[in-house]
């Protein structure tokens, strides 16, 4: 806003001696009043300051002290040995930090609480309401107010029988949601079958339950009650090794984590088919994962298998022909009757 745009200044009606807030003369005159706010400066501010208000701070440079000139109360309490408020005074009583205290010494302590006389009890607040009481539970655990149970657990529990590889195995007192997988290992003490995801992704856990492959992990051991369950334990005959276990032993592997759910598989694979291609033993072990070894070991090992049953099927069908020709066990003599009643003549 230029100079000739400028209002002329209302007349100053103000008693003599007292400052209006407005432009100063030293600023030319010229006032913009659409200006936010503006400042003004005391009498003799220009002169006291060396004619350089706005002068940058730095290099030595102290700003002047905007003011009447009057000396400041001090504030530093090794000055006047006592601190000052920049507020009005307050009255006493109102704290034990409201009066001022003495810079050389320590400040008052706070008015101990009132105790009751002797003989009378500590009066105790009362709680607001709607609030909820906090609640100890009961040396048994259980919450106040409500009825005992048989059990701790929120969780039901039953007992059963597993029949595993041929065997009755009793569980007592488990948890009804308990996996198969972790009722072999942790109750029954049959290790054979691994953790591996606990997700029937691995197939590590796999074992038979009435004839077909499942995931241990999956199944509710509860629901298994009543079937035959056959582990990788169960797999050998008195005592001693199957051939898929042999053959699988034979093999080099880095941890072997897996070959008990593989021993598995390969026994469910040969027990429908004697003779699977690879490409069937392949996709029968797609449910197995080896993350170290591979595959290639176990493929072998399954051949080996299958031309070692059909070596022994061989030599034993031979053995019976043989003896069937040469009039061995096996072979049928026709019965010859004996001479008539009264001989011959």
């Amino acid at each position: 806003m230029s100079n000739e745009q400028q209002p002329e200044p209302a007349p100053d009606f103000s008693p003599e001696g007292a400052r209006t807030p407005g432009p100063q003369g030293g600023w030319g005159g010229e006032y913009d009043s659409d200006a936010t706010a503006f400042i003004e400066l005391p009498e003799g501010y220009q002169e006291r300051s060396g004619g350089e208000p706005l002068a940058a701070p730095g290099h030595g440079y102290q700003p002047p002290e905007i003011g009447d000139g009057a000396a400041a109360p001090a504030a530093d309490p090794s000055v006047g040995g006592q601190w000052t408020r920049p507020f009005g005074d307050v009255p006493q009583g109102a704290g034990h930090d409201a009066g001022p205290w003495s810079a050389g010494g320590e400040p008052p302590a706070p008015a101990p609480w009132a105790t009751p006389p002797a003989g009378e009890p500590h009066p105790t607040a009362e709680p607001a309401a709607g609030a909820v009481e906090p609640w100890s539970p009961e040396p048994d655990g259980t919450p106040p107010g409500q009825p005992e149970t048989g059990s701790r657990s929120d969780h039901p529990e039953v007992s059963y029988v597993l029949r595993v590889n041929g065997v009755d195995r009793p569980v007592t007192s488990a948890w009804i949601g308990e996996s198969l997988l972790y009722v072999l290992r942790e109750r029954l003490g049959l290790a054979g079958a691994k953790d591996g995801c606990a997700q029937g992704e691995c197939g590590a856990c796999s074992v038979q339950v009435d004839g077909r492959l499942v995931a241990a992990c999956l199944v509710p051991a509860a629901t298994a009650a009543g079937s035959e369950i056959r582990t990788v334990e169960g797999l050998g005959a008195d005592g001693a090794p199957s051939d898929v276990q042999r053959a699988l032993a034979a093999t080099p592997v880095q941890c072997g984590f897996c070959l008990p759910g593989i021993a598995m598989t390969v026994h469910d694979l040969l027990e429908g088919n004697h003779a699977p291609t690879e490409l069937e033993t392949r996709q029968a072990l797609c449910g197995n994962l080896c993350r170290c070894t591979g595959y290639r070991g176990v493929l072998d090992a399954v051949r080996t298998v299958v031309e070692g049953r059909a070596a022994t099927a061989a030599r034993a069908a031979e053995e019976a022909a043989h003896e069937a020709r040469d009039g061995g066990p096996g072979s049928r003599i026709p019965h010859q009757a004996g001479p008539p009643a009264g001989g011959a003549r």
